[in-house]
């Protein structure tokens, strides 16, 4: 099954672009409520969902306790390169924490500017 085109970019009257995929919503039960497209195909969202993984730190007051503000924030939904500022940020919110990088998951990887 094609995805139906969802959304459509103008450039005046110009179609400049179409954006196909699928939506499903769910009731608080977890039941469909509403699907469009093949919602059975997998995704791979990769940073698209940062922002929902970086949720559970606001939602368990935890951003607060630690006092993170919106530096802090922006740097757990985002995708960044690993600059110095990426990792003096990172780093400070660990300590805060009282955490280290062997917290981490994912590890380290080479920034995207070298």
């Amino acid at each position: 099954m094609t995805n139906p085109v969802l959304i459509e970019v103008l450039r005046g009257a110009i179609v400049e672009s179409a954006h196909r995929g699928s939506v499903a919503v769910f009731d608080g039960d977890g039941k469909p409520v509403w699907e469009i497209g093949d919602t059975a195909k997998p995704v791979f969202p990769r940073s698209a969902v940062k922002a929902i993984q970086a949720l559970p730190l606001v939602e368990s007051g935890a951003a607060d306790a630690y006092g993170f503000g919106n530096r802090e924030l922006a740097l757990a939904c985002a995708s960044h390169s690993g600059e110095p500022a990426h990792v003096d940020l990172a780093r400070s919110m660990l300590a805060k924490a009282g955490l280290d990088g062997s917290a981490l998951e994912c590890g380290t990887h080479w920034p995207s500017n070298h």
